[in-house]
């Protein structure tokens, strides 16, 4: 039984055996697909970010750029596991399989089912020594808008954040809130990230201000 005030424990929705089986081929067609995608990657961090490079950071994109952000990761953070904050949902359990083929491990929550327990693990990630992935849009939008909340387990833990945005070449765009990006194979892609501190982010801002500056610097990243 919880405590009066605390959050009761829930158990998110998990893909059972046999769906799992079942999504497996698909699962090894995504991976041979990401794989073959050619990615420039354009860093705007500066010279003097070397040791952010070196910390466990929060990833940190728009919704609609999530296609490529496991293998991205897997090439350029390679010493670093990453894992992603998911909804805990039924359609989360399905974003969970997703992500395992893309190498992300899954954090399960949202605001609105198991938030506070999600918070509370995305910390103890982050304090192993392992990145987290945010999206700041969340998983329903609006599109483009960013959510305080993405920026709580920064204040938390004080980490730096890589801003992370892809421009695709030939690339299909789906008709959801979000219009999800999906590359072909063996297109490029241009991958622009910057590392910041945790001073460059908050500094004098507030929460709220933090938040309008990340979507404000994602968005100029952002092009579609």
């Amino acid at each position: 039984m919880s405590k009066v005030g605390e959050e009761p424990l829930e158990v998110p929705h998990k893909q059972g055996p046999v769906a799992r089986f079942f999504l497996w081929p698909v699962g090894l067609l995504y991976r041979l697909w990401t794989a073959s995608i050619r990615i420039e990657n354009v860093d705007s961090s500066g010279d003097d970010t070397d040791n952010l490079r070196k910390q466990p950071c929060i990833l940190m994109l728009w919704h609609n750029r999530l296609f490529l952000a496991g293998e991205w990761h897997r090439r350029i953070r390679k010493d670093k596991t990453c894992y992603g904050l998911i909804s805990a949902s039924k359609d989360g359990a399905l974003l969970e399989t997703f992500y395992g083929w893309a190498g992300i491990r899954a954090v399960r929550g949202s605001r609105n089912r198991r938030g506070a327990q999600a918070v509370r693990e995305l910390v103890r990630v982050m304090r192993k020594g392992h990145d987290i992935g945010v999206t700041p849009d969340g998983s329903r939008g609006p599109c483009y808008e960013a959510k305080s909340g993405a920026l709580l387990v920064a204040r938390l833990t004080k980490t730096p954040i890589l801003f992370l945005s892809f421009e695709f070449g030939w690339s299909l765009k789906l008709k959801s809130w979000d219009r999800f990006v999906v590359p072909f194979p063996f297109s490029k892609v241009i991958a622009n990230y910057r590392y910041l501190g945790f001073e460059d982010i908050f500094g004098d801002r507030d929460l709220d201000e933090a938040t309008e500056f990340t979507q404000c610097l994602l968005t100029e990243m952002t092009k579609d």
